[in-house]
């Protein structure tokens, strides 16, 4: 049959053929979109971040498949240096300068352009701890004293919020499930945003209550 006629030659040219689908399809200009998370770095001591416009950068890119792929596994963040920023707003330009493109792709669009950042200063304050104490001990019983330890924890944090505390309140404790004297650890409940304990001042906060018998009356 002719359709075997130079078998060999009609072979070779079949896989000359396919190796340049393959190449060309390696090196077409094709584009992708990426979600860079934004990541903060050399953030002055002293200052902390309380407001950010965006939290992702994203980029429109063009070029190989390969190229594309490679950038894929490689461009995760957008780092931001905060070096030398003062209190306040600051606007920083997006710019490419920082990412590491593969040889064979190009960023062709970015937004935002820009990004807003709100800085504060770090305050320190010491407040006095507080039990969130819910619901009521079971018939006959009563609550004698409450000590918690420590009394007072160190907040450190943004001097907009920091400013504001008085108290900070333990995890609510349910009363109904005590029956005898106990000591609990719970956590704390900061309410405002951006403030964090001390490091030096991090340890549990311990709440012990005290319950004794509270024999009720006789009835007349």
């Amino acid at each position: 049959m002719r359709i075997f006629d130079n078998f060999i030659y009609k072979v070779a040219a079949l896989l000359v053929a396919t190796a340049l689908w393959a190449t060309t399809q390696g090196f077409r200009s094709v584009e992708q979109a990426l979600d860079l998370q934004i990541e903060l770095e050399d953030i002055p001591e002293g200052l902390v971040a309380v407001g950010q416009s965006v939290r992702e950068v994203n980029l429109r890119i063009e070029g190989s498949r390969a190229a594309l792929r490679q950038a894929e596994k490689t461009l995760l963040r957008y780092p931001l240096s905060l070096t030398g920023i003062k209190p306040g707003e600051t606007r920083f330009s997006v710019t490419t300068d920082r990412l590491s493109l593969p040889r064979g792709a190009r960023i062709s669009v970015r937004s935002p352009s820009t990004i807003v950042l709100t800085v504060e200063r770090v305050q320190t304050k010491r407040v006095r701890v507080r039990p969130d104490l819910g619901g009521t001990l079971p018939a006959g019983l009563r609550v004698e004293s409450v000590r918690i330890e420590p009394s007072e924890v160190t907040l450190e944090g943004a001097r907009s919020s920091v400013r504001r505390i008085r108290e900070v309140m333990t995890d609510r404790i349910d009363l109904g499930r005590l029956r005898t004297t106990t000591t609990l650890e719970t956590s704390l409940i900061l309410g405002y945003p951006h403030v964090w304990r001390q490091e030096e001042d991090g340890g549990p906060v311990q709440v012990h209550i005290d319950v004794v018998e509270d024999p009720q009356p006789a009835e007349s």
